[in-house]
């Protein structure tokens, strides 16, 4: 994870859903928290402000009416 921030990047995914009770997530946010009180890591405030930019401005839409949208249906459809 720190090696693809020190690279640039705004963002690293991680899946949500990982092994062991989620314990790779909490492994990784105690490993960039440690690294950022040691001084190893700095946010840039580049980097932050273009995530920041990326955050949706309106509140997310019901979930109930968009699983009964044809785009939606026509997605699950799909999905062997």
């Amino acid at each position: 994870m720190l090696a693809a921030l020190d690279a640039g990047c705004d963002l690293a995914l991680l899946c949500n859903q990982s092994l062991g009770n989620g314990s790779v997530i909490d492994d990784t946010i105690d490993g960039l928290a440690q690294a950022q009180l040691s001084g190893r890591w700095q946010a840039r405030p580049a980097s932050e402000a273009r995530r920041l930019a990326l955050l949706h401005a309106a509140p997310a839409a019901d979930w109930g009416p968009l699983m009964r949208t044809p785009d939606y249906l026509r997605a699950l459809a799909l999905i062997p």
